[in-house]
């Protein structure tokens, strides 16, 4: 595989992924939407060692009330510089159903499907998936590709909501090399006083080694402005990876 394309599966800005769509910092998504008649801009920068690259995310989303009260709609993309083999850059657009709304002590349900326009900076076999960049067996190309995907998502709430609980399960497939590539996700959002939360997660993709992150969200401004940093890393080949992640949210 690779080496950008290692550092791309590590972690993707939406997870989603496509990994990015997930409710900064996470990569695993979580059963909630934006509020109804509401609108949210996430935006982060990764920086990677192991292998030297930069990934800067921009993804809006809306949830348009009425009728759609239970649908969040999210397009946006990223690139990833690397001076080592090149850039690649995606465009996702996703929606995602609440199935059943995360109440305190209780479950909740989601669903999301999406599709990502991928143009890769490497003449491998690439993949865009919820949880990233991954390479597959097959003849590749630089030339763009689009690949649909589905993420199933359930959350728990435990302790009045002190500590939540969300797992993914999904797949992509690759339109290029027509294979399905699976992935899942597991983490915790920890309510650590105020308007500080820590967070921890390990997640993955099909002939992939896991991933893990932990990291802070603090609401500057409750329920509207929200900052975080996470810290990150890889046991991967030809070299570990590790990376820091600074990210924003704005939510009206």
């Amino acid at each position: 595989m690779g080496r950008p394309l290692r550092l791309a599966v590590a972690l993707l800005a939406v997870l989603g992924s496509p990994g990015a769509l997930a409710a900064r910092p996470f990569v695993t998504d979580d059963a909630r939407v934006v509020d109804p008649g509401g609108y949210q801009i996430e935006g982060f920068v990764k920086a990677q060692r192991g292998v030297k690259a930069t990934e800067y995310w921009f993804v809006p989303a809306a949830n348009f009330g009425g009728a759609l009260d239970r649908f969040e709609f999210a397009l946006g993309g990223n690139l990833i510089r690397s001076n080592e083999e090149g850039n690649s850059n995606v465009v996702a657009g996703q929606v995602k159903a609440l199935l059943k709304p995360l109440e305190a002590n209780g479950i909740g349900f989601a669903l999301s499907v999406g599709v990502a326009r991928l143009k890769p900076g490497t003449s491998q076999e690439v993949v865009a998936t919820p949880f990233g960049l991954t390479t597959v067996a097959g003849e590749g190309s630089t030339k763009t590709h689009y690949d649909p995907y589905l993420n199933a998502i359930s959350s728990v709430s435990v302790l009045d909501d002190a500590a939540v609980f969300h797992f993914n399960a999904g797949a992509t497939r690759d339109t290029s090399s027509h294979q399905t590539i699976g992935n899942w996700g597991v983490g915790a959002e920890i309510a650590l006083g105020g308007p500080f939360y820590g967070i921890a997660e390990g997640y993955g993709v099909s002939h992939e080694k896991p991933a893990y992150q932990v990291g802070v969200r603090y609401w500057a401004i409750p329920a509207r402005l929200q900052v975080d940093a996470t810290y990150g890393w890889q046991h991967s080949s030809p070299a570990d990876l590790s990376w820091i992640s600074v990210g924003v949210r704005i939510l009206w």
